[in-house]
């Protein structure tokens, strides 16, 4: 299944969630702490975008889609404002060039987001964020160890999902975020060569536990 392809799966599946919301009992939501923790497999699809230079055509690179579990931890500060702190494990990726694996880096991507979640939806608890994501790279080697990564890259995101309640604790989740995140390819003399947009689409499903 291409990227494009994938992208459009989750968001149907997110918008047939919102379709049935109508038929869904109310779900109170006394008794309950303002942590929650959800583990999700994450598909994590990139762009094959980038700078022309060091004679590499520009919209050639890309780093490897991978996907992953992660954990995210949310802390709500009332009943539809909530801050979310995704972290996963260092993740291993190849770089292509032309569809050629030229190398490969190590990465850690956590995001911080602030949400909104909405209620009246019996159920089904739809919500929106914001944030950042910082991505830290290391072991980055590429072109026979002429060229590597910048490790400190920042980026924002744009995210949204819903939650669906089995039962006062368990939640199901369907969450989609798109993140506009660069890193500049170098040379290990640290000469900025040419800038990767790497901007990946990151689909997740997976459980949560409302403490």
């Amino acid at each position: 299944m291409s990227a494009k392809n994938r992208v459009c799966v989750y968001w149907a599946a997110a918008a047939a969630v919102v379709v049935s919301v109508m038929a869904v009992s109310a779900r109170a939501d006394e008794g309950l702490s303002p942590w929650l923790v959800r583990v999700r497999l994450l598909d994590v699809v990139t762009d094959r975008s980038n700078t022309a230079g060091g004679g590499v055509p520009s919209d050639s690179l890309k780093v490897s889609d991978k996907v992953q579990p992660e954990v995210d931890v949310s802390y709500f500060f009332t009943k539809n404002i909530a801050a979310e702190l995704v972290a996963t494990y260092p993740v291993s990726h190849n770089i292509n060039l032309s569809g050629t694996d030229i190398g490969g880096l190590k990465e850690l991507p956590p995001t911080l987001n602030l949400q909104y979640h909405f209620d009246g939806l019996g159920a089904y608890m739809p919500y929106l964020g914001a944030g950042v994501t910082y991505m830290r790279t290391w072991n980055s080697s590429a072109a026979g160890g002429t060229l590597t990564t910048s490790q400190s890259n920042w980026g924002a995101d744009l995210q949204a999902g819903m939650d669906y309640a089995l039962s006062k604790h368990w939640l199901f989740n369907v969450d989609v975020k798109k993140v506009w995140l660069d890193a500049k390819v170098q040379t290990t003399s640290g000469t900025d060569v040419l800038t990767a947009h790497i901007n990946p689409w990151l689909l997740g499903l997976g459980f949560g536990y409302r403490f």
